[in-house]
């Protein structure tokens, strides 16, 4: 049983809010002006406050500014029938717990009141989940048996000078494993520098990794250096080994097993300083098999190597994790979450792993009212598959689609079904794959950007793609998601 109070100068608003609040076994006292509430906050502070805007004398926006410096932990459901930007504005910068326009469904109402109490019941009692600042940041987090086997294996790598191939999922931290090593590493003053292979930029890339020399034909032509040569003695870490084109692949072996490599188009040797990390999403076995990956890189990479568990596999770290995201200067300070709301997270699959509840609380956080993330404030459970039988008829669909577009360009006919969105000559030899991909990638990867509220970091996630290549591939299309 709580004490709420309202502040309304509307008998019949009174009447039925004052009714259903007791109904619920709460003690409710009204007011129909701020003034007499303002003189019995001195006494003794309610549990809630329901305010009206519009009050004679002194106004409900103005009892919120004193609220906010007088009892700040007070929860207030500001009521207004005249509903304008101004309003919402001063509402939630007066930490107004929620903002209702008039006429508003009573049992909307109720649920917010009871929301608000959660809140204030959790800041009254030591059943809160507190942070603990005293805990130094760590890039990766989690005290479970599979985590304290990574710990061990970061170990090893750090104190090792050969290649690295640190291989995982999607989100689960490849990238900081890979920092980590470097800064317990002796190198760890030295300079580490990443880059990632784009599909269909192989030359691009070749250049990027080892540089390009001054061809003789072209004297005024400026050297470029590579990432193999700015690393100097520190580390470079590649990122999605299999997005490599075969022909860099060995080109990188050479480097590797000869400790030295040509910029492109020179003939001087320069000698190979650095340390190589590599990271996949996919297994090295995989890749080989699907000829994505040259065996002899591959023996490389299977010297020694990092594997991460998914999120799934270890769902025990979850709360640490949550209360560490919660910690992050990007978020309102002081931010706490319900024993519901994580039990919650507990629970679910996380096919994004780490980076995907990293998001979930970002965003859940922006939601929530009153400093506290609640059951409510979650947003859905991801699910990467639709159900099952939708999903077999419409690849049915899918498939017999793909077949008609692809005789029908086979045969030179026009498609009615699937339209070029690339501009390519269609009557160039050896552009089908393209214009296919064309006439799909553009409304496939579009529609993934929207369900993300253009989020590209998830959608990158969703479909399995290095956050780079969907950045290249939204600017060829010069995609957009729907606001």
């Amino acid at each position: 049983m709580s004490q709420i109070w309202i502040i309304d100068d509307e008998p019949a608003i009174c009447y039925a809010l004052k009714t259903n609040l007791e109904d619920e076994r709460h003690q409710v006292q009204v007011f129909s002006s701020a003034e007499p509430a303002i003189k019995a906050l001195k006494k003794q502070p309610p549990d809630l406050i329901l305010l009206d805007v519009r009050l004679p004398g002194t106004s409900g926006l103005e009892v919120l500014e004193k609220l906010k410096v007088e009892h700040p932990g007070l929860p207030v459901i500001l009521m207004t029938a005249f509903g304008d930007l101004q309003t919402a504005v001063q509402a939630v910068q007066g930490d107004a717990f929620e903002y209702l326009t008039k006429p508003f469904d009573l049992e909307t109402l109720m649920q917010t009141v009871r929301r608000a109490l959660v809140q204030r019941q959790m800041r009254a009692s030591t059943t809160a989940l507190t942070q603990d600042q005293t805990e130094q940041p760590e890039l990766i987090l989690g005290k479970s048996t599979a985590m304290q086997s990574v710990y061990k294996q970061i170990a090893r790598a750090a104190a090792m000078d050969s290649t690295l191939l640190i291989e995982g999922e999607e989100g689960t931290g490849k990238n900081l494993v890979a920092v980590m090593v470097h800064r317990f590493s002796a190198r760890q003053n030295l300079p580490m520098l990443s880059t990632t292979a784009i599909p269909g930029k192989d030359l691009e890339f070749e250049i990027e990794l080892f540089g390009a020399g001054r061809p003789s034909s072209d004297a005024l032509q400026p050297l470029r250096t590579g990432l193999l040569e700015l690393a100097g003695e520190g580390t470079l870490l590649i990122d999605e080994v299999g997005a490599m084109s075969l022909a860099n692949q060995l080109r990188l072996i050479r480097a590797i097993e000869n400790h030295s490599f040509c910029r492109v188009g020179d003939t001087e040797t320069k000698q190979l300083r650095c340390r190589i990390l590599f990271t996949s999403s996919h297994s090295i076995s995989k890749l080989v098999s699907e000829g994505e990956l040259d065996r002899r890189l591959a023996s490389h990479l299977e010297v020694f190597k990092i594997s991460l568990p998914p999120l799934r596999e270890r769902p025990e770290d979850i709360a640490p994790m949550v209360r560490k995201f919660l910690q992050s200067k990007t978020l309102p300070h002081g931010i706490q979450i319900t024993k519901p709301a994580l039990e919650e997270l507990g629970r679910r699959s996380w096919p994004g792993n780490v980076r995907e509840l990293k998001l979930t609380i970002e965003r859940s956080a922006l939601k929530a009212t009153g400093g506290i993330i609640q059951y409510e404030d979650l947003p859905p459970e991801s699910r990467l598959a639709g159900a099952e039988g939708n999903a077999s008829e419409s690849s049915g669909e899918l498939e017999l689609a793909v077949k008609n577009w692809a005789f029908e360009k086979l045969q030179g006919t026009p498609s009615e079904g699937l339209s070029n969105a690339s501009g390519v000559d269609e009557g160039l030899p050896g552009t089908l794959y393209e214009d296919f991909l064309s006439a799909v990638e553009p409304s496939f990867l579009k529609t993934v950007l929207d369900h993300h509220s253009g989020n590209r970091a998830a959608a990158a996630s969703t479909l399995g793609l290095h956050r780079s290549t969907l950045r290249q591939k939204t600017r060829r299309y010069r995609l957009e998601p729907d606001k």
